[in-house]
Parts: C-alpha cells; structure tokens; sequence
C-alpha cells in the first residue's frame, strides 16, 4: 500500500511540458525582475515576489522580500562599492508542475569592478493572472 501511494505521488509531481505561455510568461517575469532591479522599481520587484519569498544568494546569504527591497534601492550619492550594472540571463529552462514553475539559468552579472558568473534556480507560483517569486537560489559559477 505504501508503494502504491508514493508511486501516485510521484506521478503527480511529475513535470509537464511547460505550455508556451507558461515558459514565456515566466521567463518574461525573470527577466522582469532583473529590469526592475537595475532600476531600482521597487514597486515591480515587490509585484514580482511573494511575500513569503526566501532567497539564498551566491554568498549563501538567506533573504526575504523585504532584504530584497532593501538591497534594491538605489546607492546613496557617493556611497562606495560596487554596483550592478547589467545582468544577462541565458541557458534559461522552464519546467512546470501545475501552477508551479521551476526556471533554472546562468546568469552573468557585471558590476561596476568585476563579472560574476551564477546558476540560479527559481521557483514560481502563479497567483491568478500573474506569476510570483517565491524562492531563489545563486551558486557562483568559479
């Protein structure tokens, strides 16, 4: 019997083809929120993730939304230390399980003083018409 029901559940965990829409939509809301990010548009980057949102960094520093926001803001004038100037997401796959996406990329990050190179996995849920950040995970790329 037991057999029998963890067989079920595998099955059901079992990822479906990711649906056009749903890979595009995802994608689109990764790369959303590197835009926003690079902005500063804490409005959007707070859409985009949910409020329970747990991230773990390259550094292995865990976050929540709010360290998110934080994070986000733009540098004070004159502050000091290096600044992210552009991302660049590729090798992006999506895999779904029902209203819940798993994105997997390499992301290139180039700061003001140096290029640092991560996979990262992210874990979206939709949530009606829109998808959310719920989990993040950075591992550098050496």
């Amino acid at each position: 019997m037991r057999t029998a029901a963890v067989l079920v559940s595998a099955m059901l965990l079992a990822p479906v083809p990711a649906s056009p829409s749903a890979e595009s939509e995802v994608t689109a809301s990764e790369r959303a929120w590197s835009e926003a990010y690079l902005r500063h548009d804490l409005p959007a980057i707070s859409r985009l993730l949910a409020d329970d949102f747990v991230g773990i960094d390259g550094r292995g520093v865990v976050s929540d939304k709010a360290a998110e926001l934080e994070e986000a803001k733009a540098p004070a004038p004159g502050s000091s230390g290096p600044v992210l100037v552009r991302e660049q997401l590729s090798d992006v796959r999506v895999r779904t399980y029902g209203d819940v996406a798993v994105l997997t990329a390499i992301n290139t990050a180039q700061f003001s003083d140096s290029t640092v190179r991560y996979r990262r996995t992210t874990v979206w849920v939709r949530r009606g018409d829109r998808w959310q950040c719920v989990s993040f995970h950075g591992s550098r790329i050496l």
